[in-house]
């Protein structure tokens, strides 16, 4: 059915601009509400209608893609930051990892916690109950030192208490000081049990500590690591950590004696866990991101802009 220019003209201007319902352009021009569907639908065919829809995520979306596609990654989530301060910019962080994990937490998950501030700041924007089945493991050991919001051994307890469930904890420091006491520790029974989960974790939160040069890692600021040792760490090049496992910009575990004082979920382990998830942000962090991620111990990155742009300028 052919119809005329200028009827086309004005319906769509009543409809697009003066915002009329096609009931009341059918009534002031005496045709059919029919006839003015089949006439708007025209008019977008023809392209005498375009339609331009502007997303205002698109740089973010881009940046998302970018660093998926460079890294291999499975899902990569960036959060805008214009000059947000550290604690917005963890809390904004949290917030939309606490969305990502509700979204692929199914039953039957074993989920693995580290420590930090930032992981606090996901527990603390998670729902009070979540009705699914899992199991909760802590994956690195504690310290009385450390704040609420860095406790591996509160984090986790809150953490599970979302599902209703008891967590296996792990009833150790993070950093022993000698090797012997780190292998004493490891025969304890509490702690084999709870070692004996690594290897069944569906899903890993970690967060991701930079050390050098300009933001200090939490172990470096509450005296778990000496002087000696983070001479060592320097120079043979860390720049970040995974729950005390330190690594350089290229993701290489940095060959030190620290290693064998660790009472954590080894590497190998979580080289294996299906979804891995790093939750880290600001520019500071970005060489220490890169370098967990070239690591393959995160296949998951949530993450800001700062962070995000950096990481692909210095990569």
């Amino acid at each position: 059915m052919a119809y005329d220019t200028k009827l086309m003209v004005k319906i769509a201007n009543l409809y697009y601009k003066e915002n009329l319902k096609q009931e009341s352009i059918a009534r002031r021009l005496k045709v059919s509400k029919y006839q003015v569907n089949r006439i708007l639908k025209k008019a977008l065919n023809s392209g005498m209608v375009q339609i331009n829809i502007i997303d205002p995520t698109k740089n973010i979306s881009d940046l998302e893609e970018k660093l998926e596609k460079k890294f291999k990654l499975k899902r990569a989530i960036v959060v805008e930051n214009f000059g947000l301060s550290d604690t917005e910019l963890k809390a904004k962080i949290g917030q939309a990892a606490s969305r990502y994990l509700l979204d692929i937490i199914k039953e039957g998950d074993i989920i693995g916690v580290s420590w930090g501030t930032t992981i606090n700041e996901v527990i603390n924007y998670l729902p009070t109950k979540i009705n699914r089945s899992v199991e909760v493991v802590q994956i690195t050991g504690g310290s009385h030192e450390l704040s609420i919001d860095l406790n591996c051994h509160d984090i986790t307890r809150r953490f599970a208490s979302k599902f209703g469930v008891n967590p296996h904890l792990l009833y150790a420091p993070s950093i022993v000081d000698t090797k012997k006491m780190h292998d004493m520790l490891l025969e304890e029974t509490s702690i084999k049990k709870t070692f004996n989960h690594f290897s069944k974790l569906t899903i890993a939160m970690v967060g991701i500590g930079a050390m050098y040069p300009r933001v200090i890692s939490t172990l470096v600021k509450t005296g778990h690591i000496g002087g000696n040792e983070l001479e060592s760490l320097k120079t043979n090049g860390a720049v970040g950590d995974v729950y005390s496992h330190f690594f350089d910009i290229h993701g290489k575990t940095c060959d030190n004696k620290l290693s064998e004082r660790i009472i954590a979920m080894p590497v190998k382990e979580l080289l294996r866990v299906p979804y891995s998830i790093g939750i880290a942000g600001g520019e500071l962090k970005a060489e220490a991101i890169l370098g967990a991620i070239r690591g393959k111990y995160i296949n998951i990155l949530i993450t800001d802009s700062n962070a995000g742009e950096k990481i692909m300028e210095i990569s």
